[in-house]
């Protein structure tokens, strides 16, 4: 089977396919996000578009068919089109009128949410909602999915903004031609801005801006492309080609600095000069009094020029610029360059710039202009420049020389040969690049100040502040790790009047020794206590007391309440563990090492992440284990492996081994057991949530909880005093994994924890939790579900409406007593009173029943109670209701098992009549009803009919009167109407009657 390995192929291959092939792979390029085949499967199931074909393939087929096109390269292996063919592939969708059906559809079963959910599906879905919003011209999407991309993304989707990703690497000058102007400018931007910052260039998106014609706009919409084509050719040094640009379309350019920046780079400071000054006269014409000042890269061009004449004046005019702009757009990609600009001239005048600020605004940098003006500035003030920056500008210069942007290419090679005269390859390509561009190099337009050197050695750290956590008064262990030991602080905090948690007041250890004097102190905090030790003077800090953290660590094992100290917010949890062995193949040979370092000591600590720690306690068999290892770990010759496999068998009474050897040569007196793949979801309570986690646990219902797909596959441990040995089937546990995500939705709305650790969720209050929980317990089957002691939550059943049994009868003055019951089960029953109670109370769909069980309420049968409690009065063990309720209340008592009386059977069928009513415009009425207010009439006439008041409410003027007096004559023949109005408006009603 071919397989193919760049688009053109792919597309090749796509054309062979069957027209089902090819619609699954179009929904799927609009899915985009890794997804199982039972969601491609039940998207099939839904897609309001006819299948190509004579039916819905089932599962096992539609299965064979994706590993077919994964095979061909047309799909990886989480089920995702290569990124390019998946442009063409949504492309080709738009053309054959599939696209709205399938994103709508995408829409709906995999609903987007930036607030809660597993990052990375958080992420793909963004992404995704940005390629729909670009291919149906949907602004609102595509601007809020840019901004949680750009804010949230850039670590799970890299640094690349969307719109080049999908977009400039998939571009089509005639599909991009069709899109709205507007939205050509939004990509553009974003596109140009991001090749300018990183010297990529995108020869295609080039070409686009060139060709004005092939853009269909007017000469107006025009404008801000021929100024990116410009901010193009600066940067390449193509002074030809911009001053071509200026000329011909010399109107775009005023008030954009691009003609004092072309005669700077020609060397004719005084006439760049007299150029910018005018631009910002016209540009100030339309500014406040604050003034204006060119932004992007003409301001730059346009302070260097300042810098040349070098007056006080200058100076003065080139701090005030930076900070206007500074203030107008920060975060700009010039906004460095600025700041490194300024603090030269700053420097001039004999003020010493914050240089930890500069220097660490660089190194969070990636962008070209930032890397040159920073080492330029800084060689300027006469700074020693670090390695790792001219680094960055060696990055910079073969990043530039590789995508023609030569003017970059140039100045990147002066400033390295300038600071490095024996890199004579720079020297080349700079005299090279000079004579090519035929332009001035900026490097030497100011001489470095020899007597003002700081060394950027001395920068240092600095720290972020402790935040406020979230009892009346409570002891909250601080953590902090320095990557060999756990420090401890115990603070006490008190519950403030906003009833949150105060920073807390710092105890010393040699009070916390006496104990007694705290009497909110749990047996836990007492135990970590009684680990506290007199090692020093009195007088010395803490009473000259300390923790033996031998002790310490084991006895704060699941304490609640600890945090990290440098962000009092965060929970950190504390586990115990045991050492792992592992074993594994490498270069030949098979690596025996302890999967974490187990120090020297009786207790060891590994961090699992950054608020996860294990605690493991260390016996004498793991030491001897250790002191043969080594700390390096044990290589042994594969053809060792029968002996490896004994001595894991011995170990394994003792510990955990993961091993990469196939376990059929094991020992006999190892028990080979078969792999439970299970998913457990471990539920911990989390802030004021739940955390849940996702495991497996190979042994069964004993031995090591291990991440469901990861690490090796073989394991043996010794469980329940017996030695065993297992071999994992680790794409059979992620599947199940997957299988648990997908059925759980909630779990796409938690806050996802997985970059600290996979599979982990935190739900931000129980009732998230219980919503999970109900989830869980449709597949309870495939799923255990394991709880710390003394903590459970549980969701009985849900009920709806259908298993209400409700009693109606009329009362006096012609009301309805409403009573019933709800049967949970068997044995327990809650009356319907009480029902509406609870519901009062819960503000959820989850009902407390005591004792941590809850009981679940569909949202229709929530939203039916709700509409009863609006309505109904409570009256001894019954609710009333006014009999104009009726109509409110019908969906209740059709969906709910009611027995009523006469009277609501007679209310109910005046209700029916009204609705059949269809009441004609009196032909009296000497007007003619626009359709709103035909609607109006017929609506009060209805109400009429019935005897039931109704408010209609509408702007003055738009014929509430009209329609009242067409009421009024429909109902002529019952007899007169009182009309009762204020007297400021019966001038009116009389003119309308008359």
């Amino acid at each position: 089977m071919p397989v193919a390995d760049n688009k053109k192929q792919q597309l090749a291959l796509v054309q062979g396919l069957s027209a089902f092939e090819q619609f699954l792979l179009q929904l799927i390029s609009i899915i985009y996000e890794p997804v199982s085949v039972n969601f491609i499967q039940n998207c099939l199931g839904r897609v309001d578009l006819p299948l190509p074909g004579e039916s819905r393939p089932s599962n096992s087929e539609l299965q064979e068919m994706v590993s077919s096109l994964r095979e061909q390269g047309l799909l990886d292996t989480l089920n995702q089109c290569p990124p390019g063919l998946a442009e063409e592939l949504t492309r080709q969708a738009v053309a054959e009128k599939r696209f709205a059906s399938f994103a709508a559809l995408v829409e709906k079963e995999a609903p987007v949410s930036y607030l809660y959910g597993k990052w990375s599906t958080r992420c793909w879905r963004a992404l995704r909602q940005f390629r729909i919003g670009i291919y149906s011209h949907i602004f609102d999407k595509i601007d809020e999915a840019s901004q949680f991309i750009e804010g949230q993304c850039q670590e799970q989707l890299g640094q690349e903004p969307p719109a080049v990703r999908i977009v400039a690497r998939n571009f089509s000058p005639g599909w991009f031609a069709d899109l709205p102007g507007s939205l050509q400018f939004f990509l553009l931007d974003r596109i140009v801005r991001y090749s300018m910052e990183h010297a990529q260039l995108f020869p295609e998106v080039l070409a686009y801006l060139e060709d004005e014609v092939g853009m269909s706009l007017s000469e107006d919409e025009l404008i801000p492309f021929q100024r990116m084509l410009a901010g193009y050719y600066l940067l390449q040094g193509n002074c030809k080609k911009l001053e071509h640009l200026l000329e011909i379309h010399a109107d775009s350019f005023q008030g954009s600095g691009y003609s004092g920046s072309v005669a700077f780079l020609h060397g004719r400071t005084d006439e760049a000069l007299v150029l910018f000054e005018q631009d910002l006269v016209l540009l100030n014409q339309y500014s406040g009094p604050e003034g204006s000042f060119f932004f992007g890269i003409t301001g730059l061009f346009c302070i260097l020029a300042l810098l040349v004449r070098n007056s006080e004046a200058d100076r003065k005019l080139i701090r005030r610029s930076v900070l206007l702009v500074l203030a107008r757009c920060k975060g700009c990609p010039e906004e460095i360059p600025f700041r490194f600009l300024d603090a030269y001239t700053r420097s001039v005048d004999g003020t010493m710039p914050d240089m930890l600020d500069l220097t660490e605004g660089f190194q969070a940098e990636d962008r070209s202009m930032t890397s040159l003006i920073a080492v330029l500035s800084l060689y300027w003030m006469g700074v020693e420049i670090p390695d790792d920056f001219q680094d960055a500008l060696v990055l910079l210069f073969e990043q530039a020389r590789d995508n023609d942007f030569s003017w970059l290419a140039m100045e990147s090679a002066e400033m390295l040969a300038t600071l490095d005269p024996e890199r004579t390859e720079m020297v080349k390509a700079a005299d090279d690049y000079r004579k090519q561009l035929n332009c001035r190099t900026i490097i030497h337009i100011v001489s470095p100040d020899d007597s003002w050197k700081r060394s950027l050695h001395e920068l240092i750290s600095v720290t972020s502040r402790s935040r406020t956590p979230e009892r009346t008064v409570r002891l909250a262990w601080m953590v902090e790790y320095d990557g060999e030991a756990l420090h401890l602080t115990p603070k006490e905090q008190k519950k403030t009047s906003t009833r949150q948690w105060s920073k807390g007041r710092t105890i010393a250890f040699n009070r916390l020794m006496a104990a007694g004097d705290f009497d909110y102190l749990t047996s836990q905090d007492k135990k970590i206590c009684e680990s506290l030790r007199q090692v020093g003077d009195s007088g010395s800090r803490n009473g000259g007391c300390a923790f033996e953290m031998d002790e310490a660590l084991p006895a704060l094992v699941g304490h609640p309440l600890v945090f990290l100290e440098k962000s009092g917010r965060v929970p950190v949890e504390i586990v115990s563990g045991e050492p792992e062995l592992m074993v594994e193949e490498q270069e030949g040979s098979l690596f025996i090492h302890f999967a974490q370092d187990i120090g020297d000591g009786k207790v060891a600590l590994w961090q699992e992440t950054p608020t996860r720690f294990r605690v493991m306690e260390i016996n004498d068999e793991h030491r001897r284990v250790a002191e043969i290892t080594g700390r390096e770990g044990l290589r042994v010759p594969m053809a060792a492996s029968r002996q490896v496999l004994d001595a894991i068998g011995n170990i394994a009474s003792f510990m955990t081994v993961h091993s990469s050897i196939d376990v059929g040569m094991a020992d006999q007196d190892v028990v080979i057991v078969e792999a439970d793949p299970t998913v457990h979801i471990h539920i911990i309570p989390y802030g004021s949530g739940f955390r849940l986690e996702m495991f497996v646990q190979p042994f069964s219902r004993r031995g090591p909880y291990l991440k469901p797909g990861a690490g090796v596959a073989n394991l043996m441990a010794e469980v329940d005093g017996r030695r065993l040995q297992t071999r994992r089937n680790l794409l059979l546990e992620e599947e199940k994994a997957r299988e648990i995500e997908e059925s759980c939705p909630i779990l796409d709305l938690a806050i996802d924890m997985e970059q600290e650790n996979e599979r982990e969720w935190h739900l931000l209050d129980p009732e998230e939790c219980l919503q999970a929980l109900l989830e869980l317990e449709e597949i309870r089957e495939r799923v255990v579900l394991e709880w710390p002691e003394g903590e459970k939550l549980a969701v009985r059943r849900q009920v709806g409406v259908n298993q209400l049994n409700l009693n109606i009868r009329t009362s006096q003055q012609d009301w309805f007593a409403l009573s019933g019951r709800l049967q949970i089960d068997q044995d327990d029953v809650i009356d319907l009173k009480t029902l509406l109670e609870k519901v009062r109370e819960s503000h959820s769909r989850f009902i407390p029943l005591g004792d941590g069980q809850f009981l679940a309420l569909t949202q229709e049968f929530r939203n039916r109670i709700e509409e009863l409690i609006q309505f109904g009065d409570p009256v001894d063990d019954e609710i009333h209701v006014h009999p104009l309720a009726a109509l409110a209340l019908d969906d209740l008592t059709r969906q709910a098992n009611t027995t009523t009386d006469e009277g609501w059977n007679r209310q109910l069928k005046n209700i029916e009549l009204a609705q059949d009513l269809v009441p004609v415009v009196p032909s009296t009425l000497q007007a003619e009803l626009r359709d709103y207010q035909t609607e109006g009439f017929v609506w009060m006439a209805r109400l009429a009919h019935i005897g039931v008041g109704g408010c209609l409410a509408d702007d003055m003027g738009l014929g509430k009167t009209l329609q009242a007096l067409a009421v009024i004559l429909n109902r002529a023949e019952d007899g007169p109407t009182l009309v009762i109005a204020p007297t400021s408006v019966c001038m009116n009603w009389e003119a309308e009657a008359a």
